[in-house]
């Protein structure tokens, strides 16, 4: 008889022995506690739970604002495997739908942005206004008490917060998220006003780990000045500079200034808004579950990633500027200008790559140590416990 091994990895381990394992660490204090338990990531059974209580519960940023100035103008996106249609409206105001069809659920819009007066099902031609009211349904008129407005798309909560679109699949979602990140812009991020930041790039990519490596990864800076040598190292800012935020359920952060008070990473000397060490400094921060921002005086770069396995995630990602960075763009420059921001951010998500793909690969094992954390990797500490609440 043929035996199986027993694979040395977390993937089979139960649900309640990965939340008990998560509520142990996350009940230490920040200086006691060890890292994430390695199931978290690796676990079967703990991802299928993630799904439900976090991806079709939580807000989901799907973009900014600006990506869709017009009436018409759409992005698509998934959560948790719902197609979610995005589409600006003629009021000005940005609604949400499932996207698909109310007859029998095919999917409007396989683009992943564009313009549209209707969407038309590819399949028996349902067509539906842009605010997923249903306006035509062939040869319907053969059903008895068939209702046009009882058969429209399934609308779902949208909310916005300096200048990103939040999606919630839930029917109820928690706590509104501009209060959720009241405090998080009136201390922090407020002072850079996020909202008038004009995107110039929208990305996409997929890695080989589990998602919530990338979130540990994009909110700690303990590893710049080793891992980022051809990219973010180059803004010198010095390990002991680095302050983590207070703690929350919605949000972590961490910021600290540059040295040069002039050039990449500063404002703009038309920046008015901004004073002092502000003008120097960097913010990290993640709007929990899944929504990672670094913020500058003179860009911002943001990251949605979305899980599609425990052992790979896809992301979404952008840049934006500061209008008056654009205004010292030559418009015959504009073109070279993006294409360098592009291959300097895939620079940087590459150097990032190979760490998170190995980090995953590393922390399989049930072999691994107990692991601890740096003074300034505090956010991996905040995050893990708002993984612990939200899924318990």
């Amino acid at each position: 008889m043929k035996i199986e091994p027993v694979l040395n990895t977390y993937t089979n381990k139960s649900l309640n022995e990965s939340l008990r394992s998560l509520q142990e660490c996350s009940s230490q204090s920040f200086e006691e506690s060890s890292p994430i338990p390695p199931s978290i990531n690796h676990s079967i059974h703990f991802y299928n739970h993630e799904q439900d209580r976090i991806f079709n519960q939580e807000w989901i940023c799907i973009g900014r604002c600006d990506e869709i100035p017009l009436t018409g103008d759409f992005l698509t996106h998934e959560i948790a495997g719902t197609p979610v249609l995005i589409v600006r409206q003629d009021s000005g105001e940005i609604m949400s739908f499932v996207n698909a069809c109310a007859h029998r659920f095919t999917c409007l819009s396989k683009e992943k942005s564009g313009h549209a007066f209707a969407f038309t099902c590819p399949n028996h031609a349902w067509t539906y206004g842009i605010d997923g009211q249903l306006k035509h349904a062939p040869f319907m008129d053969m059903k008895s008490n068939f209702i046009m407005s009882d058969h429209n798309l399934e609308r779902l909560h949208t909310e916005i917060w300096e200048g990103f679109i939040y999606v919630s699949l839930s029917k109820k979602p928690r706590k509104g998220i501009a209060k959720s990140l009241d405090a998080l812009k009136k201390n922090i991020v407020g002072r850079y006003e996020m909202a008038s930041y004009k995107t110039v790039i929208r990305e996409s990519m997929s890695w080989n780990a589990n998602w919530k490596n990338l979130v540990e990864n994009f909110t700690e800076s303990y590893h710049v000045p080793i891992a980022h040598p051809k990219t973010f190292a180059g803004h010198e800012k010095q390990i002991k500079d680095y302050e983590c935020g207070e703690d929350s359920d919605h949000y972590c952060y961490h910021f600290a200034p540059q040295e040069l008070e002039e050039g990449s990473g500063a404002a703009h000397p038309l920046n008015i808004g901004l004073k002092g060490k502000w003008r120097r400094t960097m913010v990290d921060f993640c709007v929990f579950p899944n929504h990672l921002v670094t913020l500058m005086p003179d860009y911002l770069w943001w990251v949605s990633v979305m899980p599609n396995g425990i052992d790979e995630f896809n992301a979404t990602w952008g840049v934006a500027v500061p209008q008056e960075i654009l205004n010292d763009i030559a418009e015959e420059d504009y073109e070279r200008w993006v294409k360098e921001k592009i291959d300097y951010m895939n620079t940087a998500n590459e150097e990032d790559r190979v760490l998170v793909e190995r980090l995953f690969k590393g922390s399989q094992s049930i072999r691994v140590p107990q692991g601890t954390y740096h003074p300034i990797e505090k956010n991996l500490w905040q995050f893990m416990k708002y993984l612990s609440k939200i899924t318990t």
